[in-house]
């Protein structure tokens, strides 16, 4: 029996060294000095949209206040609302709103395949500007999203570069959210403090991973350039895989196009509403988790295509995230019942114990204190922050056993996060 504890704690040692040392790499992590001169192209908003009668009026004002000379298309994935009615109104008063919709039994099959289809569909309509498709850009955009006036002159720096075939925008969480008393109120702004709190680590991590090539993309403010998209649906392959994380998988089937193709992040950004509601944070994690383990089989791809031994070790680490969360959260209940084991027989070693809690906390009280800084929080406000962080990563832990179940019993389909209307 003690050889076993001493395989367990030999692999939560592991675990431990492999997570602060990643950690520790992130948060030494800054963007690059240079800034090249921007280039000349053209932006066209894709937003696939289902059921977003309660904000896709103030996205779309957003988006042609904040980006003039672009073009915005709105795929209604067969909204029961009135989505498709607030665009085709807008459509009539302005003639840089486009609408497409997909009908039964098409629709609702998933964000990748609207995707897929709406690009299809701007390719084959003559939907897009006269030019060539080397200077243009397609920006998949959430229909709650939020466009900082900076980020279109960042990306046209970026994609400068031809070797560059996608970028992924910084993502903020808009706090605030749906008023509500008493401790549902209080808990809903600790959730969304610690989703913004989670985008700003992985702002840091998305900074790392660019100097090994490997910045991942996200549903929300992802640019990918749209000769790269014809060339993969001319070669009968879908930019964005049919798995419920279809924004990473585009990614990596970019990375794994050609060993030349870049990806790159942007600082300047987008913002999103969060998730006040612990049912649907779950389910909208247990999705992601869910959507990794369908990636896992690319881990082969990966290291038999060309590339630097960072980006694939990254990439192994990545895609091997459910199974080491999994054994995470076995750790999690192993540990506190073999402390309680080891003080009843007086076998406590506090200065180890000491030592390993102080590793344990250290890592997350610097994010804390970083991203305090950078938002100007209060004293209050940060330590409100600090202490919710353990309660934050436990929570997402328990969406974890949800994803293996989901993904054993074959319920792959789609299940969309809903949207709240805001002042």
């Amino acid at each position: 029996m003690s050889t076993c504890f001493e395989i367990v704690e030999g692999l939560g040692a592991v675990l431990l060294s492999l997570y602060l040392t990643y950690s520790l790499c992130a948060l030494l992590a800054r963007p690059p000095g240079s800034v090249p001169p921007e280039r000349p192209l053209h932006f066209t908003f894709l937003i696939p949209a289902l059921n977003e009668a309660a904000v896709i009026g103030a996205t779309l004002q957003n988006l042609l206040a904040a980006a003039p000379g672009a073009r915005v298309v709105v795929i209604d994935d067969a909204s029961d609302d009135a989505t498709a009615e607030q665009v085709r109104a807008r459509a009539e008063q302005d003639d840089r709103v486009k609408l497409l919709r997909r009908r039964f039994p098409e629709a609702r099959q998933g964000k990748g395949e609207a995707l897929n289809w709406g690009v299809a569909q701007l390719l084959r309509r003559g939907l897009l500007p006269p030019v060539p498709l080397e200077e243009q850009v397609l920006v998949v955009f959430d229909a709650d999203g939020r466009l900082d006036s900076t980020l279109l002159g960042e990306a046209r720096r970026a994609f400068a570069d031809p070797d560059v075939m996608a970028a992924q925008a910084r993502i903020r969480v808009r706090q605030g959210g749906p008023r509500q008393a008493g401790w549902r109120g209080l808990f809903g702004q600790l959730m969304l403090l610690q989703q913004d709190l989670e985008f700003y680590v992985v702002r840091h991590i998305q900074l790392l991973r660019q100097r090994v090539q490997t910045v991942g993309l996200g549903g929300n403010g992802q640019f990918m350039r749209l000769s790269y998209l014809a060339a993969q649906l001319t070669a009968g392959r879908s930019p964005w895989p049919a798995v419920l994380l279809e924004d990473f998988a585009s990614g990596l089937e970019v990375r794994l196009a050609s060993p030349r193709y870049r990806l790159v992040f942007l600082e300047s950004g987008v913002t999103q509403q969060g998730l006040t509601d612990l049912r649907r944070f779950l389910r909208q994690r247990a999705r992601w988790t869910h959507g990794n383990l369908q990636c896992f089989p690319r881990l082969g791809r990966v290291w038999c295509t060309p590339m630097h031994l960072g980006a694939r070790l990254d990439l192994t680490y990545f895609l091997a995230q459910p199974w080491l969360n999994l054994v995470t959260l076995f750790l999690l209940v192993y540990y506190p019942a073999r402390a309680v084991q080891r003080f009843l027989t007086g076998e406590v070693n506090w200065p180890l114990t000491c030592s390993l809690l102080a590793l344990n906390l250290s890592i997350p009280l610097a994010w804390v204190l970083l991203y305090s800084r950078e938002n100007r929080l209060t004293p209050r406000r940060a330590a409100f922050a600090a202490l919710g962080m353990p309660l934050y990563m436990l929570i997402m832990m328990l969406s974890v056993p949800l994803a293996f179940r989901n993904f054993f019993r074959g319920q792959h389909g789609w299940v969309k996060t809903a949207r709240h209307a805001e002042v």
